[in-house]
């Protein structure tokens, strides 16, 4: 008897405590770039408040562009400086995470920018 009381109050537990809200999670937007894509790299306006803007111009195929802007509350120096130097290269790509709840005043972080090489066989 005392183990099925036991084991009700645990399943009633259980069973409230999985209506409660989630108050832990996290959001990361990754965006995987193909160097040959990056056609500029600027650092660009302030949006809001004190956020860096990494803005990205893309070649998205058949002659026609599109801008990838990226907020954060990090550093971009450094990632701006390895997105240029495989701009054009048909061997290398690009990974940018941005962490959109970041603990940061405006809730975004780009918690990485690295450039991979030699991946892909580089074009004639």
């Amino acid at each position: 008897m005392r183990i099925f009381q036991k084991t009700f109050l645990l399943g009633v537990a259980l069973f409230f405590f999985s209506y409660l809200p989630v108050s832990a999670y996290q959001v990361f937007h990754t965006y995987r770039i193909a160097g040959s894509d990056i056609l500029a790299v600027a650092e660009g306006n302030h949006v809001d408040e004190d956020p860096l803007v990494l803005s990205l111009k893309l070649d998205i195929g058949s002659g026609e562009t599109t801008d990838l802007v990226i907020e954060t509350d990090g550093d971009i120096e450094e990632c701006k400086l390895q997105l240029e130097t495989i701009m054009g290269s048909h061997s290398a790509y690009a990974e940018i995470v941005v962490d959109m709840n970041a603990q940061t005043m405006n809730g975004v972080l780009m918690v990485q920018c690295a450039v991979f090489h030699g991946l892909f066989p580089e074009k004639q």
